[in-house]
């Protein structure tokens, strides 16, 4: 065998045995089926590490997911599911938000107490009191 060949030979033998070393536990290994559940933003008021930087460090079907201060193993949701709609309405939104980036603190009805609904305010989502409709339709005789 030529030197030429052998040195390619054994360029290429060591390439494939380094391949699956160097991709076991790099964050371009599969993202776990499920969406992280939603976490309104706020304020970190006591730092706390991070229990994860990628899905496949933590446990069983758990999401590597944002948190307020850090990120947390939490159980994923499937983000196919029908979205819960409390009843009432929203209020009528008036006013301007002065705040630069204003953060929602909901998404839609289920991310909210038992009767709030998830609605649209000058700053953002916010959980709020719907209102009830009080009309009634006109019935015929």
């Amino acid at each position: 065998m030529k030197p030429s060949s052998l040195i390619t030979f054994t360029v290429l033998l060591a390439l494939e045995i380094l391949t699956p070393w160097t991709a076991e536990g790099t964050s371009t290994e599969k993202v776990k089926s499920g969406a992280c559940p939603f976490r309104p933003h706020g304020l970190c008021l006591v730092y706390e590490p991070h229990e994860c930087l990628n899905d496949w460090e933590c446990p069983k079907d758990q999401k590597c997911c944002p948190s307020i201060c850090s990120n947390k193993c939490l159980d994923p949701v499937d983000p196919s599911e029908q979205v819960k709609v409390n009843p009432g309405r929203c209020p009528l939104v008036i006013g301007e938000c002065k705040e630069p980036k204003p953060l929602d603190t909901c998404l839609n009805d289920g991310d909210c107490l038992t009767g709030l609904k998830c609605c649209k305010g000058p700053c953002g989502n916010s959980c709020v009191e719907p209102l009830k409709d009080t009309f009634s339709p006109l019935q015929q005789d």
